[in-house]
């Protein structure tokens, strides 16, 4: 057992000095023997990136000791910048600094405006462009010294706790990409357009008898303009057993976002798996989950995660990559077909857990191609 021991403290030592030695690896992993029995040599590593603001966020002093150092964290936003075509969290906290900066200007002028566009006046005198701007001017004075003293506008942005939840893979890895298309009806019109030049030019198009014909199904299609027992167009059709052409065409609509989905059976054999179990279930639901300020008006945004598989200790390159994901299912059950305890304190024998997680990124070629997603 002593030499199991000194292989897994080995084996963590490794992975550690591989792949980042501020991390906290094996108090969060599933079997005891993770990377060091031949038959455990797969897994997936869970890192967790969470709010600033948050209880648990750098900002907070009593927590600061939790997170990785400035210079892993760097590496971390300097990577995630790399590969993301999201906004990068420079421009989002620039962004959200231009509207603090901005926001007493945008309500003074929004203000005023509505009061112009009521014809309000003070004491007598219109609203004009010069009280717009005072107004204005007084409200980013206001605002900017509020806003700088409120914490729930201080910055949204993430930093990676030194916790890293780590996992055999029990399933095997399953990815799906999907992309809509629409089918539309362009008109004729657009289909004059579309084929001009099989057809000419527009104006000449429009001389056709073919084309003219088509011009007053169209008119006919106008619910105003009805014949008994149907439209124009439809006694035109049966008539002249002629269909008029939509041109229907097919168009790109959007990329799904990758969802994934992580199911495992615990089967516990000691009390320190057990413990472990009981830690990492909490650590989940703990970060799929948003905080509530303190005075109940705003919710922080729960933690996100990265998400990456191993081969003993590097990476697997043959499988594919992760975007940044947010955990937005997870379901956990206790015990198999019976209830069943086990040891002192009536432990449940076996515990289910299932996590879905859902992609922030849209994929494109692009990523495909550089980042291996």
């Amino acid at each position: 057992m002593a030499n199991t021991v000194s292989t897994q403290e080995e084996a963590n030592q490794k992975w550690k000095n591989q792949n980042g030695s501020d991390y906290d690896i094996g108090t969060l992993e599933y079997p005891d023997g993770l990377r060091v029995n031949p038959d455990l040599q797969n897994y997936v590593a869970f890192y967790i990136n969470t709010r600033d603001k948050a209880t648990r966020g750098k900002g907070n002093p009593e927590y600061v000791n939790f997170h990785v150092s400035d210079k892993e964290q760097q590496k971390v936003n300097e990577l995630n910048n790399k590969l993301s075509p999201r906004l990068s969290q420079q421009d989002i906290l620039a962004a959200g600094q231009a509207l603090r900066d901005n926001t007493g200007l945008l309500i003074g002028a929004l203000g005023t405006a509505a009061a112009v566009g009521m014809g309000v006046k003070v004491k007598n005198i219109p609203l004009t462009a010069v009280g717009i701007g005072a107004t204005a001017v007084a409200a980013q004075y206001y605002m900017n010294k509020t806003l700088s003293n409120l914490p729930a506008f201080a910055s949204g942005s993430t930093s990676r706790l030194k916790d890293v939840i780590t996992l055999h893979i029990s399933e095997k890895p399953v990815v799906r990409y999907g992309v809509n298309y629409t089918s539309r009806d362009l008109g004729l019109l657009a289909g004059l357009l579309v084929q001009g030049s099989a057809m000419g030019s527009l104006s000449a198009a429009l001389k056709s008898p073919e084309v003219q014909t088509r011009l007053i199904a169209e008119l006919a299609r106008v619910p105003s303009i009805k014949a008994v027992g149907g439209t124009i167009t439809d006694l035109l059709e049966l008539g002249t057993r002629q269909k008029t052409n939509p041109f229907r065409e097919v168009l790109f609509e959007s990329v799904d976002y990758r969802t994934f989905q992580f199911t495992y059976r615990f089967l516990p054999k000691t009390e320190s798996e057990t413990a472990k179990i009981q830690n990492i279930i909490k650590i989940f639901k703990r970060n799929m989950h948003p905080e509530i300020t303190p005075n109940k008006l705003f919710y922080i945004y729960p933690s996100e995660f990265d998400i990456k598989y191993y081969y003993k200790n590097d990476e697997n390159k043959y499988l594919h990559n992760f975007a940044r994901c947010a955990l937005t299912d997870m379901v956990v059950d206790y015990g198999g077909d019976q209830f069943v305890t086990i040891g002192r304190n009536g432990a449940p024998a076996e515990i289910g857990m299932t996590l879905k997680f859902q992609e922030l990124e849209q994929m494109t070629s692009e990523g495909v191609d550089k980042n291996g997603y």
